[in-house]
């Protein structure tokens, strides 16, 4: 814990201060095959080939050789992720043994949350009734997994578009109502990887929105987000 601080306190001292921005957050694609076909994703199952083990070792030994502390592991779908008999939790701990502080997953939750990441994200982006018009009808799939992953420490990444966004309320106070055990909803806003299409949302759009997100906060609905960001991202003075 002291290495971590004294890391940290020193990373401050020389991001905030001395206005030096240095490598920190490390994330890792394994694969970009996935079981979904999520509206707006351009990313996945574009017939490249998964990240080797070797490569993948190769790759955060040099992260961590040049500062990088936090790792995400993403896809595609990372579950799906094998190399031989090497499969996303030796991912985890090869992270680990190399010196990574924590270690995250972000997933769409359909093939289970069995992992000893730090912490999981998990993607749900609404309601019955809303979830399907982003990811297709696997919401009870994802609830259920949610569920019985007993002792993993599990957050949900909901993301914003066109079709999405009239679900956001509904979604908080449903996660705060039933208890669902996750310790919060990080909301993105989808920004499409290759120009615009019509689940993007505008600036003059989104305004609204991040107006309720905090709303929301102030209401203790269980948003992840900082108040300071999201009015930067209104602002869009960052």
């Amino acid at each position: 814990m002291w290495t971590r601080l004294r890391f940290y306190a020193r990373y401050g001292w020389r991001f905030v201060v001395q206005q030096r921005p240095e490598p920190l957050i490390c994330g890792v694609a394994l694969t970009d095959r996935c079981n979904l076909s999520c509206r707006g994703c351009r990313v996945s199952n574009t017939g490249r080939p998964d990240t080797t083990w070797e490569q993948l070792v190769r790759l955060l030994r040099a992260a961590w050789d040049r500062g990088f502390r936090e790792l995400y592991l993403s896809g595609g779908e990372p579950m799906l992720w094998r190399d031989g008999e090497y499969a996303i939790e030796d991912a985890i701990a090869e992270a680990r043994r190399i010196g990574f502080f924590h270690v995250h997953v972000y997933t769409n939750g359909t093939l289970g949350l069995d992992t000893s990441a730090d912490l999981t994200w998990v993607s749900m982006d609404g309601l019955p009734g809303t979830f399907e018009r982003r990811r297709g009808d696997y919401f009870q799939e994802v609830e259920r997994a949610v569920l019985e992953a007993k002792g993993r420490r599990l957050a949900v990444i909901y993301t914003i578009d066109r079709n999405t966004a009239g679900g956001m309320e509904p979604f908080l106070r449903w996660v705060r109502d039933t208890r669902f055990p996750v310790v919060g909803v990080m909301i993105y806003f989808y920004t499409p990887y290759y120009g615009r299409d019509d689940l993007f949302l505008n600036a003059e759009e989104r305004a609204p929105l991040i107006d309720r997100l905090i709303t929301c906060g102030r209401a203790r609905l269980p948003v992840m987000n900082y108040r300071a960001g999201l009015l930067a991202l209104r602002s869009g003075d960052w």
